[in-house]
């Protein structure tokens, strides 16, 4: 029934109100549990905190084609891109230059800070770029950019000869200080600008780097790959690379070592541990063996102590080799040498002299290394070689072994020469730059060229000049830049052997997706799911003869302080009945989605990784406001 009078009008008014009041109160409370508020809480925001963009920022900038991206994560700064191919579209590359813009309400933007991205790179397509920060570290800025090769340019037709590569750009750089740096800029000018040409390694220092993968594309996933601080997980299509980048005091007895930091402890025990049992077992030696009687002159070779060095269980290897090579030396082993091959021919190889003792475990060290190659070449081998599938460059090949035990963590296997801390599977490095010293010469720091085994990082300051590779320990500033590696084909080989029940079945993999499905930067764990086009054989006795193609996956924990992976759980085989690898790659992505929207947890308001991104320019359409819901403030485009 209708309402009969204006009372009951507004009775029912009241009731509408007080619904949509209770309506925001829940939402509220909800993102009071969650963590986060819902953005259709705030679609709209009063006119006082809304500025038109054109009313804060000069005509000449937007006309010289400043794109702008979003607020910093502080708040107090808004950033913009400019990319410019010069005059030929068709024959020139691109640069970029990335531009910070100081931000007060009711006042125009003023620019403090401005710098060059993917610095020595020829760049020859628009590329997409994304711009984060980190969730607590808010002294570095990450850009990722990478193109998509549909460009039909002439430039693009001459560079591009195989489609299945995906150039990757990434530039991370400091923050400018809030406040003009004395270092930066030592003379006083008048000028905006905070970041000069002065002698400042906290505020001028830039790493650049570039790489390719291949199909299919890794995506970047940044609230994975940023989730800890001052560490970027980089999915080279091979590997999996932590990369540490961290300002070192440079005061001795400080280390700024963020990645792989139980390995150093767990080899200095190691090599403590046995410094100590060799003394003990020298010290009980008889008075009149040779191995009493090495040369005083001669101290016992100590290798390296860097963390680039070879590895604990090597050390100790060639420790005991070389007194071994000493021992022979003192007792004449150049007359026995000959009577000890005699006696070995005539033993049958059964005993062996005890003056021969040196050259036995000398050579027998050479046999261990000489299988430790024959096992890595076979590993590096294709089982199937009548059934080809189209492959990766460098793609590993490795039979399964039957008899394999499941073992869960992963340790290398027998045939490496790895401590169970120093997984085969692994690489890490650690290099340390500095500001160029007055009269030095300019050094060339580029990585390897290999870039499975560690990205090829190029540090410069503000005007591309290349910092110095630092060789030895110094008491000055630097930065400090760690790569740990995860090997995937290593990987998969390592989990198919001991984990996998089909593992009998198993004969070769012809392609792999890795995605990231969570990151717990408090263990620093990174859990990750590999995805498998594989060759088996048929449980069936009457299709054994020949393999059939199979799709699996492989969930993997990795340990960022040890290096160690775990075995999470091994897939069943899929067999592939007349699909696509595209096909097979898109579900298995939409799998690996619903995974992680299971196991998401939402973070704090706080802690989030700030993500600005021009796509939408890449659709040809603009933004319509850049937002910071933090301190609920919009400039409107």
């Amino acid at each position: 029934m209708a309402p009969s009078s204006k009372s009951e009008k507004d009775d029912s008014k009241l009731k509408t109100q007080r619904k949509h009041k209770d309506h925001v109160v829940k939402l509220l409370m909800r993102g009071k549990l969650s963590g986060q508020f819902s953005q259709r809480l705030f679609r709209k925001l009063p006119p006082r905190v809304c500025v038109p963009l054109k009313n804060i920022v000069s005509e000449e900038f937007l006309r010289a084609g400043h794109i702008f991206l979003g607020f910093t994560k502080c708040g107090r700064y808004v950033l913009s891109y400019t990319s410019d191919c010069g005059e030929d579209d068709d024959f020139s590359f691109y640069t970029y230059h990335l531009y910070w813009w100081e931000f007060n309400l009711h006042s125009r933007l003023k620019q403090v800070h401005h710098l060059r991205l993917f610095a020595g790179e020829e760049i020859y397509s628009d590329l997409y770029l994304t711009v984060c920060e980190w969730p607590n570290d808010h002294s570095k800025i990450v850009i990722f950019g990478f193109n998509t090769r549909c460009s039909s340019t002439s430039l693009m037709n001459l560079m591009m000869s195989d489609e299945n590569n995906r150039d990757i750009y990434i530039t991370i750089a400091p923050m400018p200080p809030p406040k003009p740096c004395s270092h930066c800029c030592p003379v006083p000018s008048a000028t905006t600008i905070r970041t000069g040409s002065g002698e400042c390694l906290e505020h001028g220092y830039v790493l650049n780097s570039r790489y390719q993968v291949v199909y299919p594309f890794p995506t970047f996933q940044p609230a994975f790959q940023l989730k800890k601080d001052q560490v970027i997980l980089l999915n080279t299509s091979y590997s999996l690379v932590a990369c540490g980048i961290s300002l070192c005091p440079g005061k001795q007895g400080q280390s700024s070592q963020i990645l792989y930091t139980k390995r150093a402890a767990l080899a200095s025990q190691a090599t403590s541990a046995f410094s100590s049992s060799g003394l003990a077992c020298l010290s009980s030696l008889p008075q009149g063996s040779p191995e009493s009687r090495l040369p005083a002159s001669r101290p016992a070779h100590i290798p390296s102590s860097s963390p680039c060095q070879s590895q604990a269980a090597v050390r100790a290897r060639e420790f005991a080799a070389d007194l071994f090579r000493r021992a022979q030396g003192a007792g004449g082993a150049k007359d026995n040498d000959g009577q000890a091959e005699k006696r070995r021919a005539d033993d049958g190889g059964k005993e062996a002299a005890p003056g021969d003792k040196g050259i036995n475990v000398e050579r027998g060290m050479r046999e261990e290394e000489e299988e430790e190659r024959r096992t890595s070449l076979t590993h590096a081998s294709t089982s199937g070689g009548s059934h080809s599938l189209p492959q990766r460059p460098g793609l590993v090949m490795c039979p399964a072994s039957p008899s394999s035990a499941p073992s869960s963590p992963l340790t290398p296997s027998s045939s490496q020469e790895n401590s169970p801390s120093e997984p085969g599977y692994v690489n890490y490095s650690r290099l340390h730059y500095r500001l160029q010293q007055p009269g030095a010469a300019e050094q060339n720091t580029e990585g390897y060229e290999d870039d499975k085994v560690q990205l090829p990082f190029t540090v410069t300051d503000h005007k591309g000049r290349n910092l110095q590779l630092l060789t030895e320990p110094h008491d000055g500033q630097s930065v400090c830049v760690e790569q740990l590696t995860l090997d995937f084909e290593y990987l998969i080989n390592e989990v198919i052997r001991s984990d996998a029940a089909w593992a009998p079945q198993f004969c070769s993999f012809s392609d792999y997706d890795v995605v990231i499905l969570d990151v717990c930067p408090e263990t620093n764990t990174v859990m990750i799911n590999i995805g498998l086009m594989l060759l088996a054989f048929s449980n069936s006795e009457e299709e054994h003869c020949r393999p059939n193609t199979y799709h699996s996956n492989l969930q993997v924990s990795w340990d960022l302080n040890t290096g160690m992976c775990r075995t999470v759980g091994v897939g069943d085989l899929t067999e592939l009945k007349g699909q696509t690898s595209g096909s097979v790659w898109s579900s298995y992505r939409k799998s690996c989605v619903n995974t992680v929207m299971k196991w998401l947890v939402p973070e704090s308001s706080c802690r989030y990784i700030n993500r600005m991104t021009n796509e939408a320019l890449h659709k040809g359409s603009s933004l319509q406001v850049l937002a910071d819901n933090d301190r609920c403030t919009w400039i409107v485009l």
